[in-house]
């Protein structure tokens, strides 16, 4: 599932190809919403929550969240005059936003400005509703990691109201903090020498945590690919299950985490990740630099 550094620079993609254009169609291809026209309407551009992107239209804001699998892509115009090729199959489109070249003024087209298309694919989430509703419907999120109301006392405060709750699968509760997946919980854990299956309220310093954690976002959130250990060998601990922990040799171990409790691990050479639901989700560890008080 994309992180909150993915969903951030998409969303600063949208913004900055749409943001001040007049869209010329729109196309969203979900249940109850294919009758919205916002053909006509300005574009005001675009932001992120956490995990969620919000792109305003006139009066309207489009609310998507990309799930496991879903992508926002901008197209513009080739050499010859035609439109640039999808990447993706048309089956996946959810959402298709077009927008006419940028104007002056005048209302003359700015030169070198041409008209401009985003596609949203397979995006797990996707409604509508007037852009004055954003804070209400997405107050049941934590403070956002890359966001400006990011408030480490907060975070703190939110994480250490179930202090019983394992410290692995309270980080992925975007009520407690949002933009945090399953990646930066493996890679904020082991730099912080935490075992992702201690107690919240057992966490020796719960705010240098989050802190590491908004420190690898904000570092990876201008990359195309992360990167917390080296170029060569990106990450320090997840994906790595049953290979050497580069500081101290220990075989990294991968388990299904979960509110219900530790799964068993299973692991296949050479299978990196597997698609999981919020209940049952991966993590990873390294047995000797992560060690339980």
């Amino acid at each position: 599932m994309p992180e909150g550094d993915t969903v951030w620079r998409q969303a600063q993609a949208l913004h900055r190809g749409l943001s001040g254009r007049i869209a010329h169609k729109t196309d969203l291809r979900f249940p109850d919403l294919a009758e919205i026209d916002g053909a006509g309407q300005p574009i005001h551009g675009a932001l992120a929550r956490g995990k969620h992107i919000l792109l305003r239209i006139g009066e309207i804001t489009l609310h998507s969240h990309l799930k496991m699998e879903g992508i926002w892509h901008l197209y513009g115009t080739n050499p010859d005059g035609s439109k640039e090729k999808w990447r993706r199959p048309a089956e996946q489109v959810r959402a298709l936003i077009e927008a006419n070249a940028r104007l002056d003024a005048s209302g003359q087209v700015l030169e070198g400005s041409t008209p401009v298309a985003a596609v949203g694919f397979a995006l797990g989430l996707l409604e509508v509703y007037p852009t004055e509703q954003e804070a209400d419907r997405l107050a049941y999120l934590g403070p956002d990691l890359l966001g400006p109301d990011w408030s480490l006392e907060r975070a703190t405060t939110n994480l250490l109201r179930r202090p019983e709750r394992t410290i692995g699968v309270a980080l992925l509760d975007q009520k407690n903090l949002a933009g945090i997946g399953t990646i930066y919980r493996a890679e904020t854990l082991f730099l912080a020498g935490v075992d992702p299956r201690t107690p919240v309220g057992q966490v020796p310093d719960l705010p240098g945590v989050l802190t590491i954690a908004r420190l690898i976002l904000e570092a990876n959130r201008q990359r195309p690919h992360r990167v917390t250990h080296t170029s060569a060998d990106p990450l320090w601990c997840y994906g790595r299950a049953g290979r050497p922990c580069y500081r101290c040799g220990a075989s990294i171990v991968r388990e299904d985490m979960s509110d219900a409790g530790i799964g068993a691990a299973r692991y296949t050479p050479g299978h990196l990740t597997q698609r999981t639901e919020d209940v049952d989700r991966i993590s990873y560890r390294c047995p000797g630099c992560q060690v339980m008080g």
